[in-house]
């Protein structure tokens, strides 16, 4: 199995969030080592509020779970 890079795990989250009706405005790397943090600036579809919202690189199905329920509601 070949690895996957951050960048693309993190172009597949971008790409899964405007699935979710999500715009990802922004994904800032904060901390370093082996638990990667980012910020992420979005916007919901429709709203131009940014929204900003921190989450660990093993997080990012959880918060792309939270983007599905959003979107259901």
């Amino acid at each position: 199995m070949e690895p996957i890079s951050v960048n693309d795990e993190l172009q597949e989250f971008k790409k899964q969030a405007r699935n979710y009706g999500k715009q990802i405005i922004n994904i800032e790397k904060v901390g370093n080592g082996n638990m990667s943090a980012f910020r992420l600036f979005y916007k919901d579809a429709g709203s131009e509020t940014v929204k900003e919202q921190f989450f660990w690189r093993h997080d990012m199905q959880k918060l792309l779970e939270l983007f599905a329920k959003e979107a259901q509601q």
